[in-house]
C-alpha cells in the first residue's frame, strides 16, 4: 500500500460533483473503512454545440418515450443528485482530462495518463467518462473499477436491472469488474446476487444500487487480508443490449401496472401458511434421499389448531429427559408469533406456547452449551439478541444475556444462528434491511461474547443462498450452512453449503446440494428451515391459502407502509 497506515489509495473519474446517492454512498464507505482518496479526475470536455435543425435530424426518436421518462419521470432515491465536494479533504487534488473521442470511447493522452500515473493510486473508481479504452486502464496499480448492475453472462448493456425485470429473469446479478478494452466483458473482482423485484422497477434498482455499495470495500478488505486480487476473466457471449424502443416502454409501462396489481392482489387473498414436519430418519440419510425416494419417509406434519395460524422453523434437541421440536408458532390475527415446543414423550402432539413477547419472536436455535440448554429466538422488531435459558422442569424460556443491541444500539436481526468453531463463537444472520441477500458474520471468544463483526461483512450478498436455514451440522467430514433459496420467492428450497474458510477474517462456502420442497405432500410449495440429528430430521413446508385473518394483516401492513 502507498499510505502510511497501510489502507489504499484511490482515485475517482467524474463528469461533475453532482454525483448520484449510490455513488456517493460507494465512496462514503470507502473513507470510512480509511481509504485514501487521493484524486478527483474530472471530465472538462465540453458537449458540442448542434443546431437545432442537426438535433431534430438526429435526434433517436425511436427511444423517444425511453428517455423522456428516464430524464424527466424515473426518479428512484438512489439516484437522487447529490454534490461531492464534501468528500474533498486538504490532500485530495483535481485533475481536469480531456478525453479523446473515437466512436463511443474515450481515450486519454499520454500525458494526462502520466501524471494520472504520478499519484501511485491503487485504484480509480469509474463513475463518469463513459466508456474508457486504451493505456488509462493501467494508470493505477490495480485497474480502473466500474459497476455493472446487470449479470454480465445474462445481460450487458442496459439500462441497469431493466431486461431482467421486463424478461422476468428471477435474480439479477451485480458486478464490479476492473475495465479491459472489451465493453462489459472485463476482470470480474465480485459478483453478488439480488432477487428481481418483478411488481416494481424502481424498488429493484434501489435495492441494486445501495445494496451493492459495499463492494469496492469488500475487495480492498479482501486485497488486504490475502495479498492477491481475486479476479475472474469474463467470457461472456451474452448480447449486448441497448435503452428500449418506443413499443418496448409502452409494454414497460402495461407490465408495471399489472405487476403491482396482482402482487397486492396475490398479498391480500394468497397467504403463506407453513407447517411442521419431521420423520424418524438421521438428518444425514434424509439428505441423501432424492426427490423420487422421498415418498420412502414416513412424514409427519404438526396438526394445527386453526386455519389463520402456522407453525414453522423448527429446531431439534434431545436432552436426558426428552426430545423437544422447538418452532414459530404464528397468528395472522395478531400479526406475531411466539415461540412453542412438542415433545416426543407427548407423540409431538401437544403443543406448548413457552413465550408470551409482546413482539414478534421466530426462528428459535436451540442449542446444549456446558450442560445448560439455551434458545436465541430471532427478535427483530426488538432490536436485540437476546439468550435465553429452557426451564424443561416448566417449559419456560428465561431472559440470560443480551448478545447484541441495547438502547443506543439496536440492530434488526434476522435468524441468528451460532457455531462454535476452532475455540471462538461465530454469528451468522441477515439484517432486516437485506434480509434475503445479506449476511452478516460476527466472531466471539466467550459465548457471553462480545460480538465484533468479522473483518469483511457482508459475508456474502447472495439471494440464492445467504440466509440462514438451520443449525450448521457435519456432513460425511465436511461443516455444512443450511441457507435459504430465496431467488423466486421466499423458502424456495434449502441450499446445502460445505465450509471451506471460516475464520474472524475469512469466509468462503461452496455449494454441495440442495433440499427442495417436498413435493408429493401438501405443503410442497417451499421449505426454509432444516434441523436433525443421528435419530430425527425436522423441516419446514410452505403451501398458500386463504384466511380472512390474513387478509386483515395484510391490509392492515399496506396501509402501514
Amino acid at each position: 500500500m502507498n499510505n502510511s497506515d497501510n489502507r489504499f489509495r484511490f482515485g475517482v473519474m467524474l463528469n461533475s460533483f453532482d454525483v448520484e446517492l449510490w455513488q456517493s454512498i460507494v465512496i462514503s464507505r470507502l473513507l470510512d473503512e480509511k481509504m485514501y482518496l487521493s484524486l478527483f479526475i474530472l471530465n472538462d470536455n465540453d458537449m458540442p454545440r448542434q443546431s437545432f435543425w442537426h438535433k431534430f435530424i438526429s435526434y433517436p426518436y425511436k427511444r423517444l418515450i425511453f428517455r423522456i421518462w428516464n430524464r424527466y419521470f424515473f426518479k428512484p432515491y438512489s439516484k437522487r443528485i447529490v454534490n461531492l465536494t464534501d468528500k474533498i479533504n486538504i490532500d485530495s487534488k483535481i485533475f481536469y482530462c480531456k478525453p479523446i473521442k473515437k466512436g463511443i470511447s474515450n481515450y486519454f493522452y499520454v500525458s494526462d495518463i502520466e501524471k494520472i500515473r504520478e499519484y501511485k493510486l491503487d485504484f480509480i473508481l469509474r463513475f463518469g467518462f463513459d466508456i474508457v479504452r486504451g493505456d488509462i486502464l493501467n494508470a493505477a496499480r490495480y485497474g480502473i473499477w466500474s459497476f455493472h448492475h446487470d449479470d454480465e453472462r445474462v445481460v450487458r448493456g442496459g439500462p441497469p436491472g431493466f431486461w431482467e425485470f421486463m424478461k422476468k429473469i428471477p435474480s439479477n446479478g451485480v458486478i464490479l469488474q476492473r475495465l479491459t478494452n472489451d465493453l462489459d466483458k472485463g476482470i470480474i473482482l465480485k459478483r453478488i446476487v439480488f432477487q428481481t423485484v418483478l411488481h416494481s422497477y424502481r424498488a429493484h434498482i434501489d435495492q441494486l444500487y445501495f445494496g451493492a455499495a459495499s463492494m469496492p470495500v469488500q475487495v480492498c478488505k479482501n486485497l488486504e487480508f490475502s495479498g492477491i486480487l481475486s479476479e475472474t476473466l469474463s467470457e461472456s457471449k451474452a448480447a449486448i443490449l441497448h435503452p428500449p424502443r418506443n413499443f418496448k416502454m409502452i409494454q414497460y409501462f402495461w407490465l408495471s401496472i399489472w405487476r403491482r396489481f396482482t402482487f397486492h392482489i396475490n398479498d391480500l387473498f394468497r397467504q403463506e401458511d407453513w407447517n411442521v414436519g419431521y420423520c424418524f430418519t438421521s438428518l444425514a440419510d434424509f439428505i441423501k434421499e432424492s426427490d423420487e425416494n422421498i415418498v420412502n419417509l414416513d412424514i409427519h406434519w404438526f396438526k394445527k389448531p386453526k386455519k389463520n395460524q402456522y407453525f414453522a422453523d423448527p429446531f431439534l434437541i434431545t436432552t436426558s429427559k426428552d426430545t423437544y421440536i422447538f418452532f414459530e408458532w404464528y397468528s395472522y390475527k395478531k400479526g406475531k408469533a411466539d415461540i412453542a415446543v412438542a415433545l416426543k414423550s407427548e407423540k409431538f402432539n401437544v403443543y406448548h406456547k413457552i413465550s408470551n413477547f409482546t413482539k414478534h419472536r421466530s426462528y428459535p436455535y436451540i442449542f446444549e452449551y456446558e450442560k445448560k440448554i439455551y434458545c436465541m429466538p430471532e427478535a427483530s422488531q426488538t432490536g436485540e439478541l437476546t439468550l435465553y435459558r429452557f426451564d424443561e422442569e416448566n417449559l419456560s424460556l428465561q431472559k440470560d444475556k443480551v448478545l447484541i443491541g441495547n438502547d443506543k444500539d439496536k440492530i434488526a436481526i434476522v435468524d441468528a444462528t451460532l457455531y462454535h468453531h476452532d475455540k471462538k463463537w461465530f454469528l451468522f444472520f441477515v439484517p432486516q434491511q437485506y434480509s434475503h441477500t445479506h449476511l452478516e458474520l460476527y466472531w466471539a471468544e466467550d459465548l457471553y461474547g462480545p460480538y465484533y463483526p468479522c473483518n469483511n461483512n457482508p459475508a456474502k450478498i447472495n439471494c440464492h443462498d445467504a440466509r440462514p436455514a438451520g443449525k450448521l451440522f457435519e456432513l460425511d467430514g465436511k461443516i455444512v450452512r443450511p441457507a435459504q433459496n430465496c431467488t423466486e420467492h421466499y423458502g424456495q428450497a434449502v441450499v446445502l453449503n460445505k465450509i471451506v474458510s471460516l475464520s474472524e477474517y475469512q469466509f468462503i462456502e461452496s455449494e454441495i446440494g440442495v433440499i427442495e420442497p417436498l413435493r408429493t405432500t401438501l405443503y410442497n410449495k417451499g421449505v426454509h428451515t432444516l434441523n436433525g440429528d443421528d435419530t430425527m430430521t425436522v423441516f419446514d413446508g410452505k403451501r398458500f391459502c386463504f384466511t380472512i385473518a390474513g387478509f386483515k394483516h395484510q391490509l392492515k401492513q399496506k396501509f402501514k407502509h
